[in-house]
């Protein structure tokens, strides 16, 4: 609906003190001329101030008279520094925190909440994003800074908003060109560097405006181009999974944990046996590497053919290329056999596992180890988002009309998709003498850090020909393409009233219709000589069994393995001798050999088509030194979903006569199953926002609503993917300790809109020109939140001849999602900010946020207790700035608590305290040209999660991107 900020009628007669002028005149001497009305420029002593100092001022004049919980920044600040885009600038606002990736900001969460339950819009509307994995979350790090002209984060909603927003709704503007000076515009080159990549890496952003004589036509041309390495370090275990041995586990309360992963012990080389204790699954240290390139381009357009009728159009467009591979060496399951197992360490408690010791010769005589399991993914892709509208304005005697229709579409995924596997001994090789790479390995957990060590004579081994057994079952080239378009319509008409206390009446409504479709598919490689179209003819078609990896094909880890380790790991993990696969060398051996083959897997997709009506009507009001609005919005979503689950049978591995591995159907047989659903939510969302000017300086605020946020596509529609292990399947992997039974993962279309009740009540003290405090208390009562689960899930099956009857089954462990209620979100949220005369400033905020143990439940059964996922007790953000004539700099230092992200084996997985200092500089040469720099994670910060509250020593995860530096040229006109 209309999203342009709503400046109350009393800004026409508000008392204007010396203070509120000075604001007023530092934003302009035009506007201060407009907003006094019979005062003139020579009534006021007219301060202009350029910069930030200006736009902080103006932020605060946004803030101050808005008649909700707004904040904003507008262009100035938002270029001013050159954020990398407008995620960046947020970080700035009162209760924002952002997440990053590869350095940018990505993400944006308000008040302590998840960044999911953030409703993002550019001029009003949604825009689609990622649809290798299509979400609802807008990413930021498509929009650089100086496309957007301003921001307003609402953390209360009014009724003419979009809905969406649980923990807040950000509303960003593009520039408009006849909102700008003729020829003008801003270029900027700049170049980055990273400690993780050690690469120099270019971005150039451009922007042109022109407009006529007249004011009546206009045009903007915008362009991006972004290069860029990432690296990610990680080093944790498998999917975040622990296992427990012995019967039961406990939670820090001593309540039972309902524990799917029961392993019963674990028995080392000398016959010792662990029970009552936690050991990670797998332990893994994983490098990832993405090349990506990345353009965006907007135009737009507004042509005013009469004074009351405005003409626009607006087009975005970005692509994304990346290449990225990730190498990880994995000490995994089956390494806890006592033929290798020669050592176990605990932590001080004696009842978890943070250490173990592993030798090829544990038994005596050299055994099949297997590990370190060295392997790893490639991944070609290319994605493209194209946003267009149009829109039309009617200004009346006493009405404002507004019309838009547009369409955002986003598709893309992998052109190509490679994974592959290699084991330490010569395992599936037929060769009769057992020979291993390494004959040795070890990992351990301390100071938060995953560290592996394993044979130093591991590399030079592979590369001569010893161990390597290169692992079929997984390699593959499967791939995953989506494609996400919304098409909308809107119409808005504010009527001017004098109806007692109310000024505006505000009534509008939109449609929009939206539909994913995402897709998997499987590049197989098959023989020169396979005869493809007998084979697309067979029964089962062209299958995984018939391409390369299955038939003896895939390349000896000798000719694909780089010849030196994964170096520079600056954090992440610790690993004495990291090999990795070179995808350039297995690419060209496949492609040179054998013949490429590709299949849509039409039984394995799911689709998602939501039609969404809304209507709102809302009155804008004000008395004497009170204003406000309050207004109703009714919304209907239609949801029809559809995704083929995937039972897959694993029947048997080995030939018991031979040795040899077990192709086709004896080794598994797959099972699709379509899964529809329809349905129909209808939301009644009330709202209410009062501002009351107590003062010349004082400004108190109360608001009152219920909101909403939709499930992400993700949770609502992926697929089951649902793994059954035969007896004989865990007889042959009984040294791996492959246990029998039901496993798996999916979405679940069960899952219900979040819906929160909130109150704010905030008081704003604005006590020098640019400069103010404040506090905000707030509460939301959140129900059906979304919570990531790890459980035991009962079910009824049809059966599968031969190997399952029918019946109810039990799929441990079993990861999905499940809604859970009435939470409760509740805190306080205080700001400062402050211009000194010697140019010097700082703003700072703190937020501190306390939410409850609220129940979880999948399929209306409770399944264990959480508080809001995503939430974070507490969250601060600091900057102190200097300003000169010539020269800037600004020093930021942001950190979020403890935040919650799900529940794993009954109990919760927690991300540590996080916190950055990120350094901005600028040089001013002339008035338009500037030099540039930027230290974004000086304090080469760590992201660090682990599961459960009661111990810091279940670490699943620690994660480091690397300090990035930045340094360019910036040139406005």
């Amino acid at each position: 609906m209309s999203t342009s900020t709503c400046y109350s009628p009393l800004a026409a007669s508000l008392r204007f003190s010396v203070i509120s002028l000075s604001v007023f005149s530092a934003m302009n001497a035009a506007a201060a001329e407009q907003l006094t009305g019979t005062q003139t420029e020579k009534d006021i002593e007219v301060i202009e101030v350029r910069g930030i100092r200006s736009s902080m001022a103006e932020n605060l004049a946004v803030k101050r008279l808005s008649s909700s919980v707004v904040d904003a920044i507008t262009a100035e600040d938002i270029g001013k520094f050159l954020d990398k885009n407008v995620a960046d600038s947020l970080a700035r606002v009162p209760g924002v925190v952002i997440e990053r990736d590869g350095g940018e900001g990505s993400t944006v969460s308000i008040r302590g909440l998840s960044s999911d339950l953030t409703y993002t819009q550019l001029n009003g509307n949604f825009i689609a994003s990622s649809p290798g994995e299509p979400s609802r979350s807008f990413d930021y790090a498509l929009l650089p800074s100086a496309m957007i002209a301003s921001v307003e984060v609402f953390k209360s909603p009014e009724a003419r908003l979009d809905e969406g927003g649980v923990g807040g709704t950000v509303l960003m503007h593009s520039r408009k060109p006849l909102d700008m000076d003729a020829n003008s515009g801003v270029f900027n080159v700049e170049s980055t560097y990273a400690d993780v990549t050690e690469d120099y890496e270019p971005q150039f952003t451009g922007l042109y405006s022109w407009k006529n004589d007249s004011d009546s036509f206009g045009f903007l041309l915008g362009y991006t181009r972004q290069e860029r390495t990432n690296r990610t370090l990680s080093g944790g275990t498998d999917a975040n999974v622990w296992r427990y041995t012995g019967q039961q586990a406990v939670d820090i309360n001593g309540n039972e944990v309902d524990n799917s992963n029961d392993w019963g012990a674990v028995t080392d080389a000398n016959g010792q046996r662990y029970e009552n204790m936690w050991f990670p699954q797998v332990v893994r240290s994983s490098v990832v590497n993405e090349k990506r390139e990345r353009e965006g381009v907007q135009f737009s357009t507004q042509w005013r053919p009469t004074n009351r009728i405005e003409l626009g159009f607006n087009y975005f467009g970005f692509s994304l290329k990346q290449q990225r591979s990730d190498s990880v060496v994995d000490m995994p399951e089956w390494a806890l056999n006592p033929d290798f197992l020669t050592g176990i360490t605990l932590d001080e408690s004696g009842t978890i596992v943070n250490g173990m010791d592993y030798s090829a010769m544990a038994s005596g005589v050299e055994k099949d180890m297997q590990l370190p399991w060295l392997r790893g993914s490639y991944v070609d892709e290319e994605s493209t988002s194209d946003t267009f509208d149009f829109n039309l304005s009617y200004e009346g005697d006493n009405f404002t009309a507004r019309f838009v229709v547009g369409k955002t579409k986003a598709k893309g995924g992998p052109k190509e998709s490679w994974q592959a596997a290699y084991k330490s001994s010569n395992a599936g090789e037929g060769q009769s003498n057992i020979e291993n790479a390494s004959q040795s390995a070890a990992w351990s957990i301390s100071d938060d850090r995953i560290s592996m060590l394993i044979d130093p004579n591991t590399l030079n081994n592979l590369l001569a020909g010893v161990g390597g057994g290169r692992d079929a079952g997984s390699s593959n080239s499967s791939f995953v393409r989506s494609t996400l378009e919304e098409k909308y319509y809107q119409g808005d008409v504010d009527f001017y009233v004098d109806w007692g206390i109310l000024t505006t009446i505000r009534t509008g409504a939109k449609y929009r219709d939206a539909s994913l479709h995402r897709e998997t598919g499987n590049n197989f490689f098959l023989d020169p000589s396979f005869d493809i179209a007998a084979g697309e003819a067979s029964a089962g078609g062209i299958t995984q069994f018939d391409s390369y990896q299955w038939n003896n094909g895939m390349p000896q880890a000798q000719d694909v393995f780089n010849v030196e380790g994964e170096s520079n790991i600056a954090g992440g993990f610790n690993i004495n001798l990291m090999p990795t696969i070179n995808w350039h060398k297995y690419r060209d051996y496949i492609y040179s050999n054998y013949v490429p083959y590709t299949r849509i897997e039409d039984n394995f997709v799911y689709d998602i088509a939501e039609q969404i009506s809304a209507f709102y009507l809302q009155g804008d009001f004000e008395y004497r030194d009170i204003r406000g609005n309050f207004g109703v919005r009714v919304v209907q979503t239609k949801t029809s979903s559809a995704s083929t689950d995937l039972y897959t049978f694993l029947l048997d591995e080995t030939d018991d006569e031979t040795g040899e591995q077990i192709t086709g159907d004896d080794r598994l047989v797959e099972q699709y199953q379509l899964i529809t659903q329809q349905t129909t939510d209808t939301h009644v969302l009330p709202s209410l926002n009062i501002a009351w000017d107590a003062s010349d300086d004082v400004v108190i605020r109360g608001a009152l609503a219920k909101v909403m946020s939709r499930p992400d596509y993700g949770d609502l529609g992926s697929q089951q993917r649902i793994t059954y292990v035969s007896d004989e399947w865990a007889d042959d992997r009984a040294a791996f300790n492959e246990q029998p039974g039901f496993s798996g993962s999916g979405g679940n279309k069960n899952l219900k809109a979040f819906e929160s009740v909130q109150a704010d009540l905030s008081l704003e003290y604005y006590y020098a020109p640019g400069s103010a405090l404040g506090v905000a208390l707030f509460h939301k009562q959140v129900d059906n939140f979304i919570v990531p689960l790890v459980i035991d899930s009962q079910r009824e099956f049809a059966g599968q001849a031969g190997l399952v009857d029918a019946g109810t089954i039990s799929i441990s462990p079993y990861s999905t999602v499940g809604n859970g209620t009435d939470a409760v979100s509740k805190g306080v949220e205080v700001f400062i900010q402050h211009a000194f005369d010697n140019g010097f400033g700082i703003y700072a905020n703190y937020t501190y946020n306390n939410t409850n143990q609220a129940d979880v439940t999948v399929a209306g059964e409770k399944l264990a207790e959480s508080p809001l996922i995503g939430s974070a007790e507490y969250q601060y953000n600091t900057s102190v700035y200097y300003e000169g004539d010539s020269f800037n700099i600004r020093a930021s230092y942001n950190k979020r608590g403890e935040t919650v992200l799900g529940i794993n084996s009954g109990l919760n997985v927690y991300q540590d305290p996080y916190q950055q200092v990120d350094v901005n500089a600028a040089y001013n040469v002339t008035d338009n040209l500037s030099f540039t720099a930027a230290v974004i994670n000086l304090t080469q910060s760590e992201s660090v999660t682990r599961l459960g509250k009661d111990t810091d020593a279940r670490l699943l995860n620690t994660s480091y991107s690397g300090r990035r530096y930045y340094a360019g040229i910036n040139y406005s006109f």
